[in-house]
């Protein structure tokens, strides 16, 4: 009985040590809406967007870049940068030699990372009082191929269309929990009842 409670906490135990989304030059999916946490978060490493306007107009496609600066160091013919971009209105469309549509969200194929800046365009909703909400991860990487110096950082923003007069500010998750913590919070909250079950059954 004291075996099988110890080999239930090592597991509750694994399961609520932080994941790691798998470092890959092929684009990363929702594991990676939360940011990219195989690697290091870096306070030098900033992401920038031009081409937003203080307001868009319904249907209207604006031409942005997106761009990572950073103190990581840059290996020609080697990876510099990935990203992962999530929109909650209207339309993102990338160069498709250099950006994929994955889970809901646009990020970087392996041709994509041999830079820091990408161009692409985003086309608004329909309805001039939305607005819509941007949030990008983005890694600058040293090219070893490995998790080791690299460092990635987040850019968000709220637009507004020309005729919202709500609120602008993020809307974060239930109780301020982000989709990563909560699926985190499951996956325990289900291991702790399975190993409460074994033991009371013993």
């Amino acid at each position: 009985m004291v075996l099988r409670g110890l080999a239930a906490l090592v597991m509750l135990t694994a399961l609520l040590l932080p994941t790691s989304v798998s470092s890959t030059p092929y684009g990363v999916g929702n594991e990676a809406n939360e940011g990219c946490l195989c690697h290091t978060p870096m306070d030098e490493t900033k992401l920038s967007v031009d081409g937003f306007p203080s307001k868009y107009e319904a249907n209207t496609t604006y031409e942005m870049t997106l761009s990572i600066s950073s103190p990581v160091g840059i290996e020609t013919n080697q990876s510099q940068g990935g990203f992962r971009m999530t929109v909650s209105n209207g339309t993102l469309l990338f160069n498709d030699t250099e950006a994929q549509e994955m889970d809901g969200g646009w990020t970087h194929l392996e041709n994509g990372t041999y830079q820091r800046s990408w161009d692409f365009s985003w086309t608004s909703p329909d309805d001039n009082s939305s607005r819509t909400e941007f949030t990008v991860h983005g890694n600058a990487v040293n090219g070893n191929g490995l998790q080791t110096g690299d460092g990635w950082s987040t850019y968000s923003i709220v637009l507004p269309g020309v005729e919202h007069d709500g609120d602008l500010a993020e809307r974060a998750g239930l109780n301020g929990l982000g989709t990563y913590d909560k699926v985190l919070l499951l996956v325990g909250l289900c291991a702790l009842v399975g190993m409460l079950w074994s033991v009371n059954r013993s």
